[in-house]
Parts: structure tokens; sequence; C-alpha cells
């Protein structure tokens, strides 16, 4: 049995419509992932600086797996403040294994 010209062309309307919002589904979720590993990123540089300017280079080679491992934007950016905080690479430590 063959379909009518008009159910041909809504099944290639709906298909092509659903084609569409897939795509479009999947270019938005891109985009919102990169924004969110960007930001991930800059924040654990920008925490890394901190912790630098602050304190030995090797204690803070020592924590950086650790740091890299934090896939919490808000974490990282807490730990910042945290970072700015601390009188020592112990005491950050201490908050940040906590």
């Amino acid at each position: 049995m063959q379909e009518s010209p008009f159910f041909q062309r809504q099944r290639e309307k709906f298909i092509s419509q659903g084609i569409t919002q897939g795509i479009t589904q999947g270019i938005t979720q891109g985009i919102t992932q990169g924004i969110t590993q960007g930001a991930k990123e800059a924040t654990l540089k920008n925490l890394m600086a901190v912790l630098n300017a602050k304190f030995h280079t090797e204690a803070v080679r020592a924590l950086t797996p650790a740091l890299e491992n934090i896939d919490d934007l808000q974490r990282l950016e807490q730990l910042i403040l945290t970072a700015v905080n601390a009188k020592s690479p112990e005491a950050f430590t201490e908050i940040l294994f906590k």
C-alpha cells in the first residue's frame, strides 16, 4: 500500500523538524559544556596563581593533581577565597581535603 502524497509530505516535515531540533539541542548543549569547561579552567588557573604567589612552588605543585580533579566550579571559586585567607599551605591543604 502506497502512502498518499499528503502523508509523505507530513512525514518528511516531521522528520526534518526532528533533525533540526536535535541539531539545535546538540549545539546548545555543546556551547554550555564549553562555557562551563572554560570557566573551570580559568578559575583553576586563578587559584593556582594565588597559591603560587603566597606559597612555595613545591608545596603548590604537590597539590596540583588534587586541584585539577575538582569538577565543581563553585568549589574551585570557594578555594580561591580559602587560598587568599590561608596562613600556610598546610592550612589550605586541610580545608582542601576536608
